[in-house]
């Protein structure tokens, strides 16, 4: 009896374990079309991002994320990538606010010259640095929104962090933070040219 009852857990765990196999090979299969939608979808931003960087020679530079010795204006993770902006000193001597974009290596790119803008909102705001390559701009945002206009209820205010790569007054890419956000320090703007109460592009 014992050998019979052995035999039939045995039968319903590999039961069990072939419908589980089943299951996580369905499962697989549904996921595989949106994880190759989001991979295409990150190689199209990388792309548009690389082809409007080439305009100008960019500062050498050794890794995206701002070195102990410069200022942290703003970073995030972006999927498998990074964004920065660091206050650095340019070869001039003087203080500017430098975009970085890439993943754990080297940057893919690297702009100087940033500008600071922000605007409050209804129960929030949003900060900008924009950075000018030729004819693009390259716009990194930190965005809070008021989603809940309840009375005596909370503002279930909304975080959004990315940058947005605009050509002729078109957004041609954006890539939105995934993770360890550090939002724009709009504080800092003073000293990086000021701020402007006008942001450089509405959404």
């Amino acid at each position: 009896m014992i050998l019979v009852g052995c035999g039939a857990l045995a039968l319903a765990a590999c039961g069990d374990a072939t419908a589980e196999t089943s299951g996580a090979t369905a499962n697989d299969a549904a996921e595989a079309p949106a994880r190759a939608a989001d991979e295409g979808a990150e190689a199209q931003e990388d792309a548009a991002q690389a082809d409007a960087s080439g305009d100008e020679k960019a500062p050498a530079v050794a890794n995206v994320a701002c070195a102990s010795d410069e200022q942290e204006l703003f970073s995030c993770a972006a999927g498998t990538k990074r964004i920065a902006v660091c206050g650095v000193t340019n070869e001039q001597g003087q203080k500017t606010a430098q975009y970085r974009f890439g993943g754990s290596g080297k940057p893919e790119i690297v702009l100087d010259g940033g500008r600071f803008a922000s605007v409050p909102y209804s129960g929030g705001g949003e900060a900008q640095i924009e950075f000018a390559n030729g004819g693009v701009r390259y716009i990194v945002y930190s965005r809070t929104v008021r989603t809940n206009f309840e009375a005596d209820e909370p503002n279930n205010p909304e975080f959004t962090d990315g940058v947005l790569v605009v050509r002729d007054g078109k957004p041609i890419a954006e890539r939105n933070c995934t993770g360890k956000v550090e939002a724009v320090d709009v504080m800092a703007g003073d000293s990086y040219g000021g701020v402007a109460n006008e942001l450089f592009y509405y959404d």
